[in-house]
């Protein structure tokens, strides 16, 4: 990691005082650091030291500078010097950046309400349109490289990270593909792994649809298989050679899982589909521009007329019609609705108990993050205790419809993302 290049406190070329690391990533180490002179805070993106000596790391690594550096673009995020540590380890000047990363985002709320997706993906649109007109093709566009600040009292101004490529997968023979696939599994294109050599602009369209997918379903079209973290000899995370050859194959193959969004106006589906999601890059949008003046007409598109519920969200619809008041239920009416529910959920005496179990703490963390949003949106206090690998959360005093659809909202992210 770069912190063996570097150390808390040290002055980087008479000008750049580093004052600590804040994100680790495939190609290097990002730092906030603090211009000596004019007291300005950056953030400053150190090689990682085993790829100092690699000439094609090197390339690309100082090619993420030139795109920040000369694009421009408010929503790219602006690279303003460049230059060597003592150790000779290249490093990059970015603005600093105070905000959040778009997938941490969508972990904490468990999808994107459509109308704020929207806007989020046309400002991505326009930035990669302008980045594609200068020849620079992203190749690793996520939600991990999206960054949502506040400017002007704007909320969701968008920047985008990383126009280097971040991490790498090398294809073994087992993998039957061969060659270096450039870009993330999970947001690559069809044609990023059959024929790498032959990628293009569209591959950044392609990835714009997985994001879009992403924001409105809570997670991506086509994911890697869960299993315990393994870490490389650098600490990082090890790619699964095996599984991801099983989820390039589901790319290339596979048709995405339908986009069922409560909130989206009719046709979005369709168009993420056919449009971004394409196998065939010439059934895409061939442009960034197309992509922007499809998606606009949405912007003024009401959502579907759904009085509380669309029947595609089956818990929260299975929930009677008094879901629209704050009456309480008598007893009759709470077990009917609790039954609705499912087996995870019980009633504990005066309380509704959700048990889950699972051994990774990140996923109960995750559980964690998305009861915390949605009780801090319906103002509700429930309880919560983890006891790995058991989580429970409790809603005392149960008895009230609010308390009913904050349960079914809960059960409904449960099972869209797989629980």
């Amino acid at each position: 990691m770069g912190t063996e290049l570097v150390k808390i406190g040290e002055v980087v070329e008479g000008r750049y005082k580093i004052i600590r690391p804040i994100a680790d990533g495939g190609m290097g180490t990002v730092f906030l650091a603090e211009h000596w002179l004019i007291k300005r805070r950056v953030a400053m993106k150190i090689l990682h030291g085993e790829l100092a000596s690699d000439a094609t790391m090197i390339r690309r690594f100082m090619n993420e500078a030139v795109a920040a550096g000369t694009l421009g673009h408010p929503n790219i995020v602006e690279s303003t010097d460049m230059g060597f540590t003592k150790a000779d380890i290249p490093y990059i000047v970015f603005e600093y950046l105070e905000g959040t990363v778009l997938a941490d985002e969508i972990l904490h709320l468990g999808r994107i309400p459509f109308p704020r997706a929207l806007k989020i993906a046309l400002q991505i649109a326009s930035a990669l349109e302008a980045a594609h007109d200068a020849g620079i093709v992203h190749r690793d566009l996520k939600t991990d490289n999206i960054f949502l600040i506040e400017r002007a009292d704007t909320k969701d101004h968008v920047k985008v990270l990383d126009f280097g490529i971040s991490r790498f997968l090398t294809a073994t023979d087992r993998t039957g593909l061969g060659g270096n696939l450039l870009g993330t599994p999970e947001c690559m294109a069809p044609e990023q792994v059959v024929a790498p050599e032959t990628v293009d602009h569209r591959a950044d369209i392609y990835a714009l649809g997985v994001a879009l997918y992403e924001m409105l379903m809570g997670r991506v079209p086509f994911a890697m298989e869960r299993k315990a973290p393994q870490r490389d000899a650098h600490g990082r995370p090890a790619i699964d050679v095996e599984a991801a050859h099983r989820l390039l194959d589901r790319i290339i193959n596979d048709p995405p899982p339908p986009l069922d969004c409560p909130d989206a106006p009719p046709g979005i589906a369709e168009l993420v589909a056919t449009k971004l999601l394409a196998k065939d890059r010439e059934a895409r949008f061939q442009s960034m521009k197309d992509v922007q003046e499809a998606l606009a007409p949405f912007t003024d598109a009401k959502p579907p007329a759904n009085g509380r519920a669309r029947p595609s969200d089956p818990v929260i619809a299975a929930l009677s019609d008094q879901t629209v008041s704050r009456h309480r239920l008598s007893a009759d009416e709470l077990g009917r609705e609790v039954q609705q529910l499912g087996k995870r959920w019980s009633l504990v005496g005066p309380a509704l108990v959700l048990e889950l179990h699972d051994r990774e703490m990140q996923q109960l963390a995750s559980v964690v993050a998305m009861a915390a949003a949605i009780a801090d949106e319906m103002d509700h206090q429930p309880r919560i205790s983890i006891d790995p690998p058991r989580l429970l959360l409790t809603i005392p005093e149960v008895g009230t419809v609010h308390d009913l659809v904050f349960a079914a909202r809960i059960e409904q992210w449960l099972r869209e993302h797989g629980w």
